[in-house]
Parts: C-alpha cells; structure tokens; sequence
C-alpha cells in the first residue's frame, strides 16, 4: 500500500525550497466539498495529529498524574522531593543535549529514520517503569533517570524533526499536528486520570506504550518521503545555517525569548501544583477553609486539566484567525503570549483553588500561543535551508527553560508559594500527605 502512495504523497530535502504542489497526489490528503483549497496550500493531512498525540502521551507519562503516581509508588519521604525533581529534570537534559546531537545522526539517517528511532526509544523509556517499579518493585532512583533520560532522548529527536519534515504539507496541516502535544498530555491527566483505580496507575505506561506501533504505522503511510538523495544532507544543512546566521538567527531570537517563556511555565506548572496542593483534598474557595472540599484526583480531572488542555489546545489554532500582515502585529501577540505565560505562573501563588485553575489555562493559553505564532512565523519568514536548525534551536531554547522549571528549582518556588501559609488542605506542613 504504502509503495503505491508514496509517490502520490511527494517527498521533501531539509535545506530544499521546494514547496508541495499538486504532485504530492490527493489520495491521502482529506478534502471536503465545502472549502476550495489553492494549489499552495493543501488540505490539511489531520490524521498526522494523532503520530504527533501518541508521542506526546509518552511525554506526558513524564508529568501531571503518571509522574505523581510514580513518585507515590516509589514511596519517597518529602526529602527528597528536590532529588525527585532533579531525577525528573534528566528528561529536559537529555531532551535538549539531543536537539543537537542529533547532527551526527543525520549523517547516517534521513529525518524520517530519526522519527523512527525516537518512537522505538520512547517504547523502551515507557517499558522502564512497567517492568523495574511496578514489576521488581524497585524504588531507586535510578530508574527514574533511565526512564526520563531515555523519553527526554526520544522528545528531542522527535519534535523539530517531526515538524520539519511535515512543513511540506502545509500550515493547515501543521496546525492539526501540534495540537497533539496538549491532547496527549489532556489523555493521561483527564480521561485515564478519572477513571483509573488506586493500585492501577501503571495503566497509564502499558497504554501509551501499546498507542506507540499505532503511531509509527500513521507516520509510514502519511508522512511526506525524504528525497532519495538527500541520504547524510541534514548535517551539512544543519552546520551550513549556523555558518548563516545573519540570514535567520535575528529573526529567531523573539521566538526563543517566548520558548523560553512557555516551557518554563509548563514544565513548572506540575510540580507546583503537586508540591502545594499536598493532601488528598482541594477546598473549593479559600485555601484555609476546610469546607465544602473536593478529591484532588477530581478537582484536576475535572477541573484544573481541563482548563490547562482547553487553553494549550485552543490557542495552538489562534494565529489562523489572527491579522499578521505587519511587523507590529507580529510583535504585539509575542508580546502577549510571554505576558500570559508570566501571568498565569504569577497567580498560582493566590493558592487559590478556583483561581489556580483559571491560571493554568492563562498560562498554557500563551504556551500554547507561542507555539502556534513560531510555527506559522518560522514556516513563513525563514527560509525553507534554515527552517530545520531554526525549529531545533527553538526547542533547544524550550528545553533550557523546562530544565529549570521542573528541576529543584520547582521546589523552591513552591516553597515560596506556601512561605508562612500551610492549611489543612494547601501547602501542608508535613510537605505531602496522601492517603
């Protein structure tokens, strides 16, 4: 099947300025009778969401409640819940160290090889877990450094990679695929986070690692071809754009201020909330009442995970609907998304429960804003040889800040969040108290 569609779906060199016409076939593209698509612009490849979900689900096991469940079944005192999140870290190290190592791959691998092995890597970081913890019942931490260093490995090599090489199909296309990111994160946090019983959680590793072949199928049937030509050409590309920086690193920098800003808030978002909305039960209003209250495993299920996917999801379409014919407009929603994302970091520091919610989506709002603003902006402005270093540089400046934002330093601004306000409920003196 695939042989016959390949050539029907086209194929792209990293460093070409080719842009898909209509040789790339229709075959695989969905159309609709009601919109007219021009020949630059192809209907958008939607299914191509779900390859970038099912990795994304992998990172997501990384955070929120899998990450949670695993610190709870490795039973670690509240001590060490700074050498926790420094283990947890080791994911945003590796990540970031192969956005650029992976330049030797290219001379050995095509880009869609990368996303090949990314997937086989993030198949065995998922299987750590399953079989060292919950099977042996280790409680080291040295696992969660293999597990998180091996998913921060295949994150790195997947994201820039991935997006690069789907660029050919158009912004619309690209647009679908990385609302991905927060569908797969909303997976483990809302829809397996509610109905997954005590004792269970290892549910959240056996499916994402089961979604993992469905992902590399999807990628094999739908994802442009690499030129048959273009065998150990990413590496030369790759060093040639950093022997050119005046043609788009300038351009770039905005964008990796407001990677910088995005990530640091996602990342920070779940440790914080972990470490100050410690016990079982959330209040409703006041962080010192102790009545009407909530289970924790709801108020996030129903509540605060939906508003922070609500807002990463929505604002990932934003920029489609935004004018931004001018450079002033380009700069006024940068502008906008690094203030959001500050600001949404700013009011977890209320403690307010309900408010805590409205800050997640604040927060993942201009996260997701960014996201969306660089993708269409790099694909627009920077030149088709640039576009893979550029994407990479963009997630390498959003892997610096997810280091900070999910390493010790979590624990510190937690720890400035409660200063002089431990409740019942919030920022509980004995640091975590779980039943």
């Amino acid at each position: 099947m695939r042989n016959q569609d390949a050539e029907g779906r086209g194929s792209y060199e990293l460093g070409s300025p080719q842009v898909a016409g209509e040789e790339r076939g229709v075959s695989l593209l969905e159309e609709s009778q009601e919109s007219q698509e021009s020949p630059a612009e192809p209907p958008p490849v939607r299914i191509l969401l779900l390859a970038f979900m099912i990795m994304f689900q992998g990172y997501g096991v990384m955070n929120g409640n899998p990450a949670h469940a695993l610190k709870m079944k490795l039973d670690l005192p509240p001590s060490e819940a700074a050498a926790f999140q420094n283990a947890t870290a080791s994911f945003q190290l590796s990540k970031l160290l192969m956005r650029i190592l992976q330049i030797s791959l290219l001379v050995f691998l095509q880009p869609n090889g990368i996303v090949y092995l990314a997937y086989a890597i993030m198949f065995v970081a998922l299987l750590i877990p399953i079989i060292f913890v919950w099977g042996e019942d280790m409680k080291d931490l040295s696992v969660v450094y293999l597990q998180y260093t091996l998913g921060g490995i295949a994150i790195g090599l997947f994201e820039g990679t991935f997006l690069s090489i789907i660029s050919v199909l158009g912004k619309k296309t690209k647009t679908f695929a990385i609302m991905g990111a927060p569908l797969g994160f909303a997976v483990h946090n809302i829809l397996l986070g509610s109905v997954l019983p005590a004792g269970y959680e290892v549910l959240y590793y056996v499916y994402s690692a089961a979604c993992i072949p469905v992902a590399v199928a999807i990628f094999y049937f739908y994802a442009p071809l690499a030129d048959a030509n273009s065998q150990g050409k990413g590496c030369q590309i790759f060093l040639k754009s950093l022997q050119q920086p005046q043609q788009w690193l300038l351009a770039m920098l905005p964008w990796f201020l407001a990677k910088f800003a995005g990530n640091f808030v996602m990342e920070d978002a779940f440790p914080l909330l972990y470490l100050t909305f410690n016990t079982p039960h959330v209040p409703l209003f006041a962080p010192s009442s102790t009545s009407p209250t909530i289970p924790f495993k709801y108020y996030t299920a129903f509540y605060y995970f939906v508003l922070m996917a609500l807002g990463d999801t929505i604002s990932r379409r934003v920029p489609e609907v935004l004018n931004l014919s001018t450079g002033k407009a380009w700069g006024f929603w940068i502008v906008t998304s690094i203030l959001l994302c500050i600001a949404g970091e700013v009011l977890n520091f209320l403690l307010i429960p309900i408010i805590t919610g409205f800050a997640a989506f604040i927060a993942y709002f201009g996260n997701g804003l960014v996201y969306g603003l660089s993708a269409q902006y790099i694909d627009a402005y920077i030149a088709a040889e640039h576009r893979y270093t550029a994407y990479n540089l963009w997630c390498f400046a959003g892997d610096l800040a997810g280091y900070a934002g999910q390493g010790a330093l979590s624990v510190k601004i937690a720890e400035s969040a409660c200063e002089g306000r431990h409740y019942t409920y919030i920022c509980h003196k004995s640091q975590e108290v779980w039943d």
